[in-house]
């Protein structure tokens, strides 16, 4: 007679041993890329620290007019980018909405590997503070979260398009500064058939009910063997992705234009200062468009959060990028420290001011209902 394995007497005890690699083994993998790629920037920097400390001087050397020029574009990039909330919510007004995209940038730049919950649901709490219905906010928070998403994932392809049909040029014709040219046309490349295929994939969600179960139907079959792999319990993609359906297809359906205009305008503004400041350090022979190009591919690395705003990887693809279209290495250096001085850490500033601002409302409110006596 073959003896029964001993099963343990508390099913809902896991065995210590069982499948714990499943549990360490990501958390080892990205540890390891983020010290890979800590090394190469690091070893970056210090192969060109002469040029970081010229670029450093040059940012704060530039001419009067091309300072003004980069701090009113900073200012320009920082009012514009709540101008997306009341696209989708048009009642709602400026500082609230101010509050609530300021506030949400903060935390999901500043919080690596899960700032962007935390942001969605502080998000929620402050439109709930101002009056918006759960509905309406659920559907404004996931329509502005998909139309960033889209546009940091298509924007490189765009660019890349634009450049040679305007310039009739490639990344694989120029020396991208250190980096591989055809890793960085490989990564467009990628990047832009995700967009395509995510947008097919909203487009199809946002048309009916019945669709929107089918995608979440597939969807939950990925996402349930992959946390079935490592031994955790998965979301519900079903009810997430019918529940999008439910809140935003109505208002996407009316508010996409303003939604598209406002979203292309936070997402691009930050390249004036770019501009002004390469003008500034001399760097004129830049084109506009060869920006664009430079600070798409830049935003698209902030996808990968190894360090708070994409720090250093960011900062290196910018100014890798821009060097492969003409700047020398202390004026790319200057073009991303006056984005990042300017624009970049006032804006992630003002936010947590917002979340501070937001978190003094809650309290007094809690106070005043505190105060009141039932009657």
């Amino acid at each position: 007679m073959t003896t029964a394995p001993v099963e343990s007497a508390d099913p809902a005890v896991p065995s210590p041993s069982r499948g714990a690699w499943k549990t360490w083994l990501p958390k080892v993998i990205l540890t390891v890329v983020g010290i890979a790629l800590a090394y190469f920037i690091f070893s970056y920097m210090a192969t060109n620290f002469g040029g970081f400390e010229q670029g450093v001087q040059a940012a704060f050397s530039m001419p009067t007019f091309w300072t003004v020029a980069a701090i009113a574009g900073a200012v320009v990039a920082i009012a514009v980018y709540p101008l997306t909330a009341i696209a989708a919510i048009p009642r709602l007004g400026y500082v609230p909405a101010f509050v609530d995209r300021q506030g949400g940038f903060a935390i999901a730049t500043t919080i690596p590997f899960g700032g962007g919950p935390i942001a969605v649901g502080t998000q929620y709490a402050i439109l709930a503070r101002y009056g918006v219905s759960q509905r309406l906010a659920a559907a404004a928070v996931a329509a502005d979260a998909i139309w960033t998403y889209l546009m940091t994932f298509g924007a490189p392809g765009l660019a890349l398009v634009l450049l040679w049909v305007f310039e009739r040029r490639s990344l694989t014709s120029d020396s991208c500064g250190g980096l591989s040219c055809s890793t960085i046309d490989t990564i467009i490349i990628i990047s832009g058939l995700v967009c395509l295929v995510s947008i097919a994939a909203i487009a199809f969600v946002l048309r009916s009910r019945t669709n929107a179960e089918r995608v979440g139907n597939f969807a939950q079959g990925v996402i349930g063997w992959v946390f079935e792999f490592i031994k955790r319990t998965p979301p519900n993609v079903v009810e997430t992705v019918v529940g999008f359906n439910d809140t935003a297809a109505d208002m996407v359906g009316r508010r996409w234009l303003p939604i598209t205009v406002t979203n292309i305008l936070a997402q691009l503004a930050p390249m004036v200062v770019i501009v002004a400041a390469l003008r500034g350090v001399g760097a004129d022979g830049v084109t506009v468009l060869e920006v664009f190009v430079a600070f798409s591919v830049a935003l698209l690395l902030t996808t990968v959060p190894l360090a708070p705003g994409g720090a250093g990887t960011v900062d290196a693809a910018l100014i890798g990028m821009l060097v492969a279209f003409g700047a020398e290495f202390d004026q790319a250096v200057a073009a991303d420290v006056i984005w990042r001085a300017f624009a970049f850490f006032p804006q992630m500033l003002l936010g947590w001011i917002a979340v501070g601002f937001f978190g003094i409302q809650q309290r007094r409110a809690r106070r005043s209902t505190g105060r009141v006596s039932p009657a």
